[in-house]
């Protein structure tokens, strides 16, 4: 094993100032679970995205199943199957909330 060289170089070709401490680990890490949070409650519909798969389109909305199934058996939502997989298109889903906006109340 190679001697340290002075006091100005570690193991591993580091000098002193490059050593990380528990503290630095610490906050990285605190970063990362910090930005992953934030990437989870982000929307489940990446902005730009134009076909989502049905499970998006029920996070998204905050529906089961079922009631994904009846919005499209009733029409109200439009889709296409490739492969067996369902895509919803995202300006249909935005037109399909506009219509069951209720306009407010004239006072």
């Amino acid at each position: 094993m190679e001697r340290m060289r002075g006091t100005q170089q570690a193991q591993g070709g580091l000098s002193l100032g490059q050593l990380v401490t528990v503290a630095d680990l610490r906050s990285v890490r605190d970063e990362l679970i910090e930005e992953i949070r934030k990437l989870r409650n982000v929307s489940v519909a990446v902005p730009g995205k134009k076909w989502l798969k049905s499970s998006e389109v029920r996070k998204l909305l905050n529906i089961s199943p079922g009631k994904l199934l009846a919005l499209r058996t009733t029409g109200q939502l439009p889709f296409i199957r490739l492969g067996g997989v369902i895509y919803y298109d995202r300006d249909d889903i935005d037109v399909m909330i506009q219509k069951a906006k209720m306009p407010l109340p004239v006072i």
